[in-house]
């Protein structure tokens, strides 16, 4: 004979009439009236095939299928009852610190909005982890990451929050001294400055120089800072975000943002972290920090020329 699942409902009435030994004090105790538990119990004691209680004179008498079931009522009530007790405590232990893993440009566009970030976070705690590699969200090491490129993997959600645009960039004193580098046609012939050979966190950059017949860069680094300083000093020209570049007082725009080089920014969290309250209040913070900041991203807003500089 089949028989349906049993659930908790079904089984809260076996254990309060085994405990109250009576209809009328189980009915009270589950809040309900006597002709409904009984009509209930009986309802059950049909579907199970077996008669549960006997009503006598003095009360319910468990019959020898009721004894087999009682303690496995009493076991899932003890079971309910602890988990009422626990539940008001597990707000404490969700999440309330959010790493997120990015290279320093993102570092940067974060932490230019500190102030906006902390307050839109709303007491969840923020740890910005420098890193140019992928991060392994398997290992739950980091609950975000920001970068332009989309997962590989389904288990990974990716949520667009911007773009990101780059163009060339070169100090006042490097520009005077060197009238090629207003002329992207004889860009070959000025002197340039990026990545070391083994970095590759920065692929179309790369790319656009050697479509560019630029030369070897005669100062490199692995990191975009590095890269902004050096930039400033006057060694020569470099491809920079053009919000770290068109802030800066010593740097001059020499192409504006450049399409080839503007990129979609991307959020990635994994599907099982994403439900976590604090990690979905720090993707809209960030996402929120990325449309504040959209017109200096994409170089939307005011640059300096070289008048401007000179």
């Amino acid at each position: 004979m089949y028989i349906s699942p049993m659930n908790w409902d079904d089984l809260k009435l076996i254990d309060a009439a085994a405990r109250m030994r009576s209809l009328s004090g189980a009915a009270k105790a589950l809040d309900l009236s006597q002709p409904q538990l009984s009509r209930r119990l009986k309802r059950f004691e049909d579907r199970v095939g077996a008669r549960l209680f006997d009503r006598t004179p003095t009360g319910l008498k468990p019959t020898e299928a009721g004894l087999r079931l009682i303690p496995l009522a009493a076991e899932m009530r003890k079971n309910a009852d602890a988990a009422s007790r626990v539940l008001p405590d597990l707000s404490g232990s969700a999440l309330k610190v959010v790493r997120v893993a990015v290279d320093e440009v993102r570092a940067r566009i974060l932490t230019d909005s500190f102030c906006d970030l902390t307050a839109l976070l709303d007491g969840v705690e923020l740890e910005i982890i420098s890193s140019h590699l992928h991060a392994d969200h398997q290992s739950r090491g980091i609950e975000l990451q920001i970068r332009s490129c989309l997962p590989e993997t389904d288990t990974l959600i990716a949520r667009k929050v911007g773009d990101l645009a780059y163009g060339v960039y070169g100090s006042g004193a490097y520009v005077n001294s060197n009238p090629d580098a207003l002329n992207d046609l004889r860009y070959k012939n000025c002197d340039w400055l990026g990545f070391a050979p083994d970095d590759l966190w920065y692929p179309s950059q790369v790319r656009w120089m050697e479509a560019k017949q630029v030369g070897r860069p005669k100062m490199r680094t692995n990191t975009m800072t590095t890269l902004l300083n050096m930039t400033v000093s006057g060694k020569g020209l470099a491809v920079l975000p053009v919000f770290m570049g068109d802030g800066h007082p010593d740097l001059v725009t020499l192409t504006g943002p450049l399409e080839e080089l503007t990129n979609s920014e991307h959020i990635i969290v994994h599907r099982d972290v994403r439900r976590e309250p604090a990690v979905r209040r720090a993707i809209e913070a960030i996402a929120s920090v990325y449309k504040e900041m959209s017109p200096k991203l994409t170089g939307a807003g005011p640059s300096r020329s070289l008048q401007a500089a000179e």
